[in-house]
């Protein structure tokens, strides 16, 4: 009842969010960098009498079912444990909570990019275009919608890159010498997933990669940092190898979420 509860408080409050708030934000994030011929030329609209109220409940169902799973395993946790489901590697309540903040801090980044770079600057060219070639743009709700979503989490996703190209080199899951190695195939692959989740246009393509091949740079550059500590850290280290990595790490997070936060 306790989940059903917080399911629904996250689909009625999405349902409404998006009329009250979302719409007329998302609205005025792609007319920001537009002329005023242009934005008042370009509409947004719904073809079908039920497109608006079915994607705001598409939209309320999914919010619902994300806001009601960290509820669900919450509410779980002591049955879970009489049951004797427990991690089967011990690690403590700090790490969890410095791994989050770090990927979310990430997560915010990649999304203030893309609000305030991007997405003006991409429907302001594209806009644009459509109107010197004597095209009104009309966009239709659904489809504007679910573009910016997708974007919006590629985006965040695509921020997470320093964390775990970081982790990666730290633990030596991935030496460093690798991602070093392979930088073409890593900016073959950047591009390539760009053009995934960008429109089909060379304007677009390339704000998208663009961004994401400095973050590579800069995330190579961390790499090298923290396998250069871990190895000094390693040779020092008169305790166990598990234990030298579990502290390296609680800093490796420190030292992320400063550059996310300083970057946000």
């Amino acid at each position: 009842k306790k989940v059903f509860v917080v399911f629904l408080l996250g689909f009625l409050g999405s349902f409404y969010a998006l009329r009250i708030v979302v719409w007329d934000f998302l609205e005025a994030t792609a007319k920001a960098r537009m002329s005023e011929g242009v934005a008042g030329s370009t509409d947004i609209i719904t073809r079908t009498p039920f497109e608006v109220i079915l994607l705001q409940a598409k939209i309320g169902m999914i919010t619902g079912i994300v806001v009601a799973i960290p509820a669900l395993l919450f509410f779980s946790r002591k049955a879970l444990r009489r049951r004797g489901y427990t991690s089967a590697v011990p690690i403590s309540k700090g790490y969890i909570a410095g791994f989050v903040l770090l990927a979310l801090s990430l997560f915010v980044t990649g999304v203030v990019y893309a609000y305030t770079v991007f997405f003006p600057y991409a429907f302001g060219f594209l806009a644009k275009n459509a109107v010197s070639a004597g095209v009104k743009p009309s966009y239709g709700i659904t489809e504007f919608t679910e573009f910016m979503a997708l974007l919006t989490l590629s985006f965040g996703l695509a921020a997470q890159l320093p964390l775990l190209m970081g982790a990666l080199s730290y633990t030596e899951i991935i030496p460093y010498e690798t991602f070093r190695d392979k930088w073409r195939f890593a900016i073959v692959g950047i591009v390539i997933f760009g053009a995934l989740f960008s429109p089909p246009d060379p304007f677009t393509q390339v704000m998208w990669a663009m961004p994401m091949v400095v973050l590579y740079v800069f995330s190579l550059g961390l790499a090298k940092v923290l396998t250069n500590v871990r190895r000094r850290g390693a040779a020092k280290s008169a305790g166990t190898g598990t234990g030298h990595v579990k502290g390296r790490l609680l800093q490796f997070g420190g030292v992320l979420a400063v550059v996310a936060v300083a970057a946000a």
